[in-house]
């Protein structure tokens, strides 16, 4: 049951997810520089379905995280300074974001599957469990370390 529950649970959060961003006419840029207008990191699944979502924009972070099966539920926000926004977005390298692999959902093990989304002024990308390629994964995991330093050590 458990199980099966969070295979409902992890899609209905991405559909949650991309379907409030927001859009304006200047994400819609199809000329000039590629450019990262959003990056959503998220770790779901484990038992009683631990969750944290983070959505690093231009200008802010937002943290969620919980557990469903204890109905506790916390959320963090900041807005972004210049220099942050240019520290953790300059870790992203665009043209390497298409060699990197993604893995196998480890949900059915009661583990938690990490996902990347990363949206730029042309494209999507989607990785889940990208840290078996870790070659490729080297940039993921930089942008995490350094959002680490950004997130109180509470909802880290």
């Amino acid at each position: 049951m458990k199980i099966s529950g969070l295979k409902i649970f992890f899609p209905m959060l991405l559909l949650l997810i991309f379907s409030c961003s927001e859009k304006s006419k200047s994400e819609r840029k199809t000329t000039g520089e590629e450019t990262i207008q959003y990056v959503i990191f998220s770790k779901v699944g484990g038992r009683g379905g631990n969750y944290k979502t983070i959505k690093i924009t231009q200008d802010s972070i937002v943290l969620s995280l919980g557990n469903t099966s204890k109905n506790d539920h916390k959320t963090w926000k900041k807005a972004l300074s210049d220099k942050n926004q240019a520290e953790i977005f300059g870790k992203l390298k665009i043209n390497q974001l298409a060699f990197i692999k993604s893995s196998e959902s480890v949900q059915v093990k009661e583990e938690a599957d990490e996902t990347f989304q990363i949206k730029t002024s042309r494209t999507s990308y989607v990785f889940v469990n990208a840290y078996n390629d870790e070659y490729n994964y080297r940039q993921l995991k930089n942008f995490k370390i350094h959002l680490e330093k950004i997130i109180p050590r509470e909802y880290q």
